[in-house]
């Protein structure tokens, strides 16, 4: 898995069974559980900017086709519904789609696939359950 994927992982799993948008998880929590789950170390950047839907793609300048990330798998927010600078994080929904930041507008869950099996469960909950709700 990669390390964007083990984020992921360790968001829905702080956050399962819960659909609703106001159960938020810290930075710390994730860090600490992909730590704990994965024996992996996370830069913040990775949790602050390249996952968050609303924050623009922090592209390469020499060359705005690459670099940053596109993914959309965390929503930053002190309510649950709007963006937050000083927020918590809670998993990307259908209705955060109005707040994609710039050339925000690729996946908002890992592939199954590339999950490890223990978390494929997850996976299926978000796209069943999660997503859509409000």
């Amino acid at each position: 898995m990669t390390k964007m994927d083990m984020i992921w992982v360790a968001v829905a799993s702080m956050i399962h069974p819960i659909t609703g948008p106001s159960k938020t998880v810290s930075r710390s929590e994730i860090v600490a559980l992909v730590s704990k789950l994965f024996d992996a170390t996370i830069r913040p950047i990775m949790i602050e900017k390249h996952l968050v839907n609303w924050e623009d793609r922090q592209a390469n300048k020499a060359y705005p086709r690459s670099g940053g990330s596109r993914k959309r798998y965390l929503f930053k927010t002190a309510d649950g519904h709007t963006p937050s600078r000083n927020g918590q994080f809670r998993l990307y929904k259908a209705a955060d789609g109005t707040r994609d930041g710039w050339e925000k507008d690729g996946p908002t869950y890992p592939v199954r696939e590339a999950v490890a099996d223990d978390y494929c469960h997850l996976v299926d909950w978000y796209k069943t359950r999660y997503f859509e709700t409000l």
